[in-house]
């Protein structure tokens, strides 16, 4: 990824695509939460916590990871976990050993919530996302973006790294 130089900070093509990625964002996502409200009976916040829980190892974080990992709220994790756990979608679980920490666990009903409205949500993204762009730009804006989404995967390269994915698989 390109360092912060004169010519990133003074060029108006590059306040032209950070202001691109904002109001895509903030569009597509008004979209997809009432699509995926109306189909699946939950939030986007709901399907990120279910989807960090999902991907994680044994299916359950630590609150404090949770919270670290989310991309739509965090001071309120609490809270929403509260409403994820009384939905019947995740459970809390004392970490053995530290009397303070708890784990967040996926339940089983969750995992269906999750599985059965992810698909859906991947369908509406398409939808939503693939009508304003054309195959060729989707693939140079997931290469253009891919660091900023694969920063715990690329060994602490973080936003500096040079790796970027695989032909077809951004």
């Amino acid at each position: 990824m390109a360092t912060n130089t004169p010519t990133a900070t003074t060029d108006p093509a590059w306040w032209d695509a950070w202001r691109g990625v904002l109001f895509a964002s903030s569009h597509s996502l008004r979209e997809l939460e009432s699509m995926l409200e109306e189909h699946s009976g939950i939030s986007l916040n709901f399907m990120d916590v279910l989807s960090r829980l999902h991907d994680a190892p044994e299916q359950r974080l630590r609150m404090q990871e949770l919270q670290e990992r989310a991309l739509f709220t965090r001071s309120g994790m609490t809270r929403l976990v509260d409403r994820i756990e009384e939905a019947g979608l995740a459970r809390r679980e004392r970490v053995p050993g530290d009397r303070r920490g708890v784990f967040v666990v996926l339940t089983p009903a969750g995992a269906e919530v999750y599985e059965s409205a992810i698909e859906k949500h991947r369908q509406d993204v398409g939808q939503v996302f693939g009508r304003a762009l054309t195959q060729q730009q989707c693939e140079a804006v997931a290469a253009a973006l891919w660091s900023f989404w694969h920063e715990d995967e690329d060994g602490g390269e973080g936003e500096g790294s040079t790796r970027r994915p695989p032909t077809g698989r951004a």
